[in-house]
């Protein structure tokens, strides 16, 4: 799964979300528009009897008969999608509004006070700097100051987590829908490879989608989580993510400090993947992060790490659940599935190699042909061994796609 770039302030306070709720209702529209003109065909190809009885005009109804089925079960695949898009419509539209209203107040704010892109909210002058100003009320005046700095910062917090969480539980639920269409219908929607080896990495790195979303950690144990990392914050994850987490927790008295290991190892790939490939430019690296080279890296590196510290069972049932967010696109599916594979073969090949030494591990396979990344094509992007694609030259995948069935 690749991480796009994150949710910002100042993009929120510039979104437009109307197109979002008029979706919902093409969709709906469409939907209706196709479940009529299907019925109307319906009834001439059972009329053509009168005029084609024959073996092929048996042959050529009962075809229609299969179409008209898939044709149904994607109209309702388009009503059921209209719900989750509409009220994730509404649920960012209230968010981006606190944000807006926030930005406004601290704008307007007699306190000096500005924000971060993330949501931080700071004041330009220090608490010597208020009671440098009034030694009599600079005290008072200063802590007045630092609860309406936290109350704007928790409002723009809040509603950037929520717009994070209801993307992706709300995408999740779409990618359920998704996951009901006829096999016949993704597999024509879902291009495939001519290479048939990497027709066969398509069809063979797929997993179902979860049929939950869950927030990790929560309760008790990300109380005991934030004794030892303060700023660790609960994140929207598939339930078969959070599992493994949660068993890697409770392995023992240790499990609490394995998850922190979990964690900085997470930092540490992305970190490494940021400079794997110096010489490319800023945009390309940025373009190389989202499926290709450089995704391709943190992949195979983040399971490198696991494996060595985890173990190769663990770390493929995490990365398996890892990537079962709904509406996967099939080809980011497979290459972060495969990506994964190769990464924890090389972890565990190399159970005592340095992290230095495990990256150069991941360099060589990507450098010679054994990793996957998306390259451009006619259809927007396919999979391709990674020589086939120059570093930073990669296409990038919209964030949802049709699902193809699992092993298929």
């Amino acid at each position: 799964m690749t991480d796009k770039n994150p949710i910002t302030i100042d993009a929120v306070r510039n979104w437009n979300l109307s197109a979002g709720h008029r979706l919902a209702i093409e969709l709906g529209s469409l939907a209706n528009t196709i479940e009529t003109d299907v019925e109307v065909a319906n009834r001439e190809v059972q009329q053509s009897r009168d005029y084609f009885d024959s073996e092929a005009g048996e042959a050529m109804r009962a075809r229609y008969d299969a179409d008209r089925r898939n044709a149904l079960a994607t109209v309702d695949a388009l009503q059921a999608m209209t719900t989750p898009i509409s009220e994730v419509a509404t649920l960012f539209d209230n968010a981006a509004s606190t944000i807006k209203e926030t930005v406004r107040k601290i704008q307007e704010s007699e306190y000096q006070l500005f924000y971060t892109d993330d949501g931080q909210v700071f004041s330009r002058k220090s608490v010597m700097d208020w009671v440098d100003d009034n030694p009599l009320t600079g005290l008072t005046r200063s802590l007045s100051v630092e609860k309406a700095r936290r109350d704007f910062q928790a409002a723009l917090q809040g509603a950037l987590y929520d717009i994070w969480t209801a993307d992706l539980e709300y995408n999740a639920r779409i990618g359920q829908v998704l996951e009901t269409l006829p096999e016949s219908v993704r597999q024509a929607l879902v291009p495939v490879p001519t290479d048939p080896d990497l027709a066969r990495i398509l069809r063979e790195n797929q997993v179902d989608a979860s049929d939950r979303t869950v927030i990790f950690p929560s309760g008790e144990l990300l109380a005991t989580l934030r004794a030892i990392m303060p700023d660790i914050q609960p994140k929207a994850m598939t339930q078969e993510e959070a599992d493994a987490l949660i068993q890697l927790a409770t392995s023992g008295l240790d499990g609490p400090a394995k998850l922190k290991t979990f964690y900085d190892i997470q930092d540490e790939a992305s970190t490494a993947a940021a400079n794997a490939f110096p010489d490319l430019g800023r945009e390309e690296n940025a373009v190389s992060l989202s499926d290709g080279h450089a995704d391709a890296f943190r992949h195979m590196y983040w399971n490198a790490r696991m494996t060595q510290e985890f173990g190769a069972d663990w770390t493929n049932t995490f990365a398996s659940g890892h990537e079962m967010i709904g509406s996967n696109p099939a080809a980011r599916e497979a290459m972060d599935l495969y990506n994964n594979q190769l990464g924890r073969a090389i972890g565990a090949n190399n159970p005592d190699a340095s992290p230095e030494e495990l990256q150069q591990k991941v360099l060589e396979a990507i450098n010679n042909n054994q990793a996957v990344v998306i390259q451009p094509s006619p259809d927007g992007g396919q999979i391709a061994f990674s020589n086939s694609v120059a570093p930073g030259q990669n296409a990038i995948l919209p964030g949802a796609g049709i699902p193809m069935p699992k092993g298929k």
